[in-house]
């Protein structure tokens, strides 16, 4: 796995709930993670250990390489080595199961690991195998010199798993994978972790008729600096609305200075890190969501957990294009056009901050979805039985 808890973010969220899963169905899981590549609470380590214990669930971390250039590539094949060692005396797998980012090469070190044993190898890609016309040309080097190895791995999958019906149909367009046993595994909730459950408390705290809510990694590619920069036109129309943000990453000092140069201290609340297991609280706390506001084609074959979990308690929720598995016609949110102005995203506020039953609807869409398409538990139960049916 390229990440895995007290990692934070999706990537993180879904291959513990996949580890879990796996390890109920009678399973033993090994994992091997690069380990921790970004800030974590104690608290959401001791989370994470109370977690795994009295599970068959084993978690290997490495850490030599970690502070290095290229340190996951270089991590990845340390874990390899270990893992390797390991055979000898401890672990005999019957299945190798990557979860892939292109370019973090744990599909790689899946493929060579599972040609070495001779047994078979399952990858699910939580990304799309990256289009280098995204990117500068230092970046389109790198890239390009790790593609025939990205190839390779993805032929030698019995079965490769997509999130989305898009990032299928965009694998498919390369001539060297159309053999490919692609099937679609959707992002997933926990109906246990995440439902409706309205609270109030927060508005009473701040004194907010409507709150907004942010979670996720604060970066480019979740650039809500958009919303900080028509924050003050939506507060002169919808004085009572408070923006919550929960999350840290590396445009996080701009975003606080953003947000003390446009004097919103008092309507911002800047949250850090939380557990996971509080995000529900926040969120029934709060009237709208926000997805991805910055527009990139990559996102369209994307489900972003954060909207998911936004769903599962009927909130519904703001984004620039996402996959069309998840959101349709604006049926469980408002989804911006593709070249969005600050006007659009103005409007898109006001209206789901000013109808109420809109936000209902949307939020009671987003419910039944939830329950007809991305429960864990529904999810994982097939996974499971395909790939016992097909490979063990």
């Amino acid at each position: 796995m390229h990440g895995f808890p007290p990692s934070i973010g999706a990537g993180a969220i879904n291959a513990l709930k996949i580890a879990k899963y796996l390890a109920s169905y009678g399973n033993r899981i090994l994992v091997m993670s690069p380990g921790v590549f970004s800030k974590v609470s104690s608290e959401t380590k001791v989370s994470i250990k109370k977690q795994l214990e009295n599970t068959d669930i084993e978690v290997k971390y490495s850490s030599r390489f970690m502070k290095i250039p290229l340190n996951l590539i270089f991590s990845h094949w340390e874990n390899t080595l270990k893992f390797l060692l390991k055979l000898k005396s401890k672990f005999n797998p019957d299945l190798i199961l990557s979860q892939y980012q292109a370019f973090h090469f744990a599909s790689v070190v899946g493929a060579r690991i599972s040609k070495i044993l001779n047994i078979p190898h399952v990858s699910r890609s939580h990304d799309i195998f990256f289009p280098t016309d995204a990117f500068s040309l230092p970046l389109k080097l790198f890239y390009s010199s790790i593609y025939t190895r990205i190839y390779r791995s993805i032929s030698s999958c019995d079965i490769f798993y997509v999130t989305t019906s898009e990032m299928k149909d965009y694998y498919l367009n390369f001539k060297k994978l159309k053999s490919i046993n692609f099937k679609i595994h959707h992002n997933g909730i926990d109906n246990n972790d995440f439902y409706p459950n309205k609270q109030d408390d927060l508005k009473e705290k701040y004194g907010a008729n409507e709150i907004i809510l942010f979670v996720g990694q604060i970066s480019r590619d979740n650039d809500i600096g958009y919303v900080i920069n028509v924050l003050p036109e939506i507060l002169k129309r919808k004085k009572d609305t408070h923006f919550l943000i929960i999350g840290s990453g590396p445009h996080e000092n701009n975003l606080k200075n953003l947000i003390k140069k446009q004097n919103l201290e008092k309507q911002v609340h800047f949250l850090g890190i939380k557990p996971h297991k509080s995000i529900p609280y926040y969120v029934n706390n709060s009237d709208i969501g926000i997805g991805r506001i910055t527009y990139e084609n990559i996102w369209r074959y994307m489900i972003p957990v954060k909207c998911l979990e936004y769903m599962a308690c009927g909130k519904p929720f703001i984004t620039a294009p996402l996959s069309l598995d998840l959101i349709k016609n604006n049926d469980v949110g408002l989804v911006l056009k593709r070249n969005f102005t600050d006007k659009d995203l103005i409007d898109g506020f006001i209206e789901l901050i000013e109808d109420a039953q809109l936000r209902r609807k949307m939020g009671e869409n987003g419910i039944r979805k939830i329950n007809n398409k991305f429960r864990w538990e529904d999810l994982m139960t097939k996974f499971n039985n395909e790939i016992s049916q097909s490979l063990l």
